[in-house]
C-alpha cells in the first residue's frame, strides 16, 4: 500500500501537480473565520482565496505563502505580518495597514492598494505589476528588485526610498516625487517623466531609454553609465552633470543646458544638439558622429551651425 501511495506522489510531481502543504494551525484558521481576528497566528500556507476579511485583525500574523488572491482585506490590520511569497493577485488591499510588514517575493499583480499604509514595509523582489498605488504611504519602504511595471504611481512620494534595480517600465509616474531616491540600475524605459521631481536622485546605471524628460532638472547629478538613448531631453538642465560613459544615442538635446557637463566617453551618436549649451563641457573620448549642430554653443564665442 505504501508503495502505491509513494508511486502516486511521484507521478503527481512528475506532471507538475502541486501538493498543498498545510502548515497553518487549524485552531488559528477557525479563529480567523469566526472572529475575523487572529493576531500573532500561524496561517502559513492557508488557502483564503476570495475570503471576506474586511477590517480583519492580523497584526504580526504568519501568512507565509498564504493564498489570498481575490480576497477582500480592505482596512485590515496587518502590521508586522509575515506575507513573504503570499499570493495576493486581484486582492483588495485598500486602506490596509501594513506598517513594518514583510512582503518579500509576494505577488500583488493587479491588486488595489489605494490609501494603504506600507511605511517601513519590506518588498524585496515583490511583483506589483498593474497595481494602483495612488495615495499610498510608502515612507521608508524597501523595494529593491521589485517589479512595478505598469503601475499607477501618479503623484506618489518616493522621496529617499531605495528603488535600486526596480522595474518601473510602463509605470505612470506623472508628478511623482523622487527627491534623493536611489534609482541605481532601475528600469525606467519609455516613461513620461515630465514634471517629475528627480532632484538629487541616484540614477547611476539606470535605463532611461526613450523617456520623455523635457525640461527636467538634472543639474549636478551623477548619470554616469545611464542609458538615455532616444530620450527626449529638450531644454533639460544638465549643467555640471556627470554623464561619463552614458548612452545618449539619437537623444533629443535641443536647447539642453550641458554647461560644464562631464561627457567623457559618452555616446552622442546622432544626437540633436541644436541650440544646446556645451560651454565648458568635457568631451574627451565622446562619440559625436552624426550629431546635429545648429546654434550649438561650444564656447562663449563659438557656435557650431553645421546643420542649420
Amino acid at each position: 500500500m505504501k508503495k502505491i501511495i509513494l508511486l502516486s506522489i511521484f507521478i503527481l510531481i512528475a506532471f507538475g501537480v502541486s501538493i498543498p502543504s498545510f502548515a497553518y494551525k487549524e485552531k488559528d484558521l477557525e479563529s480567523l473565520k469566526k472572529l475575523n481576528a487572529c493576531e500573532k497566528c500561524d496561517l502559513s500556507n492557508a488557502y483564503l482565496h476570495g475570503a471576506s476579511l474586511i477590517k480583519a485583525k492580523l497584526r504580526d500574523a504568519n501568512l507565509y505563502e498564504a493564498t489570498l488572491s481575490g480576497a477582500d482585506l480592505s482596512e485590515a490590520d496587518l502590521r508586522g505580518a509575515n506575507l513573504n511569497k503570499a499570493k495576493l493577485r486581484f486582492t483588495n488591499l485598500d486602506e490596509v495597514t501594513l506598517n513594518g510588514a514583510v512582503l518579500n517575493g509576494a505577488d500583488f499583480k493587479y491588486a488595489t492598494l489605494n490609501g494603504a499604509n506600507l511605511s517601513r514595509a519590506t518588498l524585496f523582489g515583490a511583483n506589483l505589476t498593474g497595481v494602483d498605488l495612488r495615495m499610498t504611504n510608502l515612507y521608508q519602504a524597501y523595494f529593491t528588485g521589485a517589479n512595478l511595471s505598469g503601475v499607477d504611481l501618479r503623484k506618489t512620494n518616493f522621496s529617499k526610498l531605495n528603488l535600486s534595480g526596480v522595474n518601473l517600465s510602463g509605470a505612470d509616474l506623472r508628478e511623482a516625487n523622487f527627491t534623493e531616491t536611489d534609482l541605481r540600475g532601475a528600469n525606467l524605459s519609455g516613461i513620461d517623466l515630465k514634471f517629475t521631481n528627480l532632484y538629487q536622485a541616484y540614477l547611476r546605471g539606470a535605463n532611461l531609454s526613450g523617456v520623455d524628460l523635457r525640461a527636467t532638472n538634472f543639474s549636478s547629478l551623477n548619470l554616469s553609465g545611464v542609458n538615455l538613448s532616444g530620450a527626449n531631453l529638450q531644454q533639460a538642465d544638465l549643467e555640471e552633470t556627470n554623464l561619463t560613459a552614458s548612452d545618449l544615442r539619437e537623444a533629443n538635446l535641443i536647447g539642453a543646458n550641458l554647461r560644464e557637463a562631464n561627457l567623457r566617453g559618452t555616446n552622442l551618436y546622432g544626437a540633436d544638439l541644436s541650440l544646446a549649451n556645451l560651454i565648458g563641457a568635457e568631451l574627451n573620448g565622446a562619440n559625436l558622429k552624426d550629431a546635429k549642430y545648429c546654434k550649438t554653443w561650444m564656447t562663449a564665442s563659438e557656435a557650431r551651425n553645421d546643420d542649420c
